[in-house]
């Protein structure tokens, strides 16, 4: 199951929660997950919704709020691409 129990907990707030996120997911052995849309709507307050694929117990996921738009809009273009959160 995508997301799991965790998916509604607000891990934390801009561009900083998100790169901690992706951080602790590469630093654990995971790939991180990064969802701006359900149900093909993008989500309101400019949320995402984080995941860290093969390492979900180590490092639960959640919602992160007040993403800049443009990141948002490149994490729709890179769909699949990972690599470039590295760099956040």
């Amino acid at each position: 199951m995508y997301g799991g129990k965790n998916m509604g907990r607000v891990l934390g707030s801009g561009m900083s929660a998100l790169r901690e996120f992706v951080n602790r997911c590469l630093a654990a052995g995971g790939i991180p997950i990064v969802r701006t849309r359900y149900g093909k709507r993008r989500l309101p307050g400019n949320k995402v919704i984080v995941a860290c694929w093969g390492k979900g117990e180590e490092v639960p996921g959640g919602t992160i709020t007040d993403i800049p738009t443009d990141i948002i809009e490149k994490l729709e273009k890179t769909t699949g691409d990972w690599q470039w959160l590295k760099s956040l």
